[in-house]
Parts: C-alpha cells; sequence; structure tokens
C-alpha cells in the first residue's frame, strides 16, 4: 500500500472527524454541541468526542454496543488510509 503526503492524511482525517460528528449527531438525535476534534501522534490519531452529558447513554448505548461499534467502523476507516485511530469520550 502507498504511503499518503501528510496533507493527504490530514484531509482524509479532517473527513473522518466530519463523518464521526454527523453519525453522532444522528444517533443522538441531532443533539446540539456535539464536537469531534482529533490529535495526531506518532502513530495513532486520537478522536475526542465531547457530547453534552444528557446524551452520553445514547452514544454508548446498551453495554457499550453503540460506541464499540463506532470505534470498529474508525479503526476499519483508519487502517485502509494506513494509520491506527480511536475514540475517546471527553468527560
Amino acid at each position: 500500500m502507498l504511503a499518503l503526503a501528510d496533507t493527504q492524511m490530514d484531509q482524509v482525517r479532517e473527513r473522518i472527524a466530519g463523518l464521526l460528528q454527523d453519525v453522532v449527531k444522528e444517533m443522538t438525535n441531532g443533539a446540539d454541541g456535539v464536537q469531534v476534534s482529533f490529535v495526531s501522534g506518532d502513530r495513532t490519531t486520537v478522536y475526542h468526542i465531547n457530547i453534552p452529558q444528557e446524551h452520553r447513554g445514547k452514544l454508548i448505548g446498551a453495554q457499550g454496543k453503540n460506541i464499540t461499534s463506532l470505534r470498529n467502523i474508525l479503526a476499519a476507516m483508519a487502517g485502509s488510509n494506513g494509520f491506527r485511530a480511536i475514540i475517546e469520550l471527553v468527560v
């Protein structure tokens, strides 16, 4: 697999952050205050999801199934673009 240039990787990370934000908003019925940011490290990109307290239950889901599924989708998107990514919920 060909490695993407740094600027292309940043664009991919930005697109993924936007996609995560859209998905989280849909999962929480359009909740206001949903913010997704990311920090790129040497080997891993950490996506921080900040969501109002009253909507965290919907995002996490029963027994953590929703957030686990979202993390799996993120891992697949990142992996296909040549980097590792994780989600952290901002408390």
